[in-house]
């Protein structure tokens, strides 16, 4: 299997790097932001690891690449900040 990350000229990654500061609390919520930032219906997630100060996602919108979300917190109780996005090419 042949990955790719994204290179800075890819509209794609340009997208997804709008998620990049958004705030929130559970990977559902994340999803929904993720549809209205990147005007999708839906937008299919899988949780690679959650804890209580990180948290990494991975979007997968149809017509773009999956989209990795790595995001912190301060405490446990709270929000997440996604802290970076990268768009992966498979």
């Amino acid at each position: 299997m042949k990955t790719l990350i994204a290179q800075a000229n890819d509209p794609a990654l340009h997208q997804a790097e709008d998620l990049t500061g958004l705030l929130f609390s559970t990977p559902k919520d994340l999803r929904h932001k993720a549809e209205e930032v990147l005007g999708q219906l839906f937008v299919p997630i899988e949780v690679l690891s959650a804890g209580e100060e990180s948290a990494d996602i991975v979007l997968r919108p149809s017509g773009l690449g999956e989209i990795h979300v790595h995001a912190e917190r301060e405490r446990h109780w709270y929000p997440y900040q996604v802290t970076r996005v990268d768009t992966v090419v498979r």
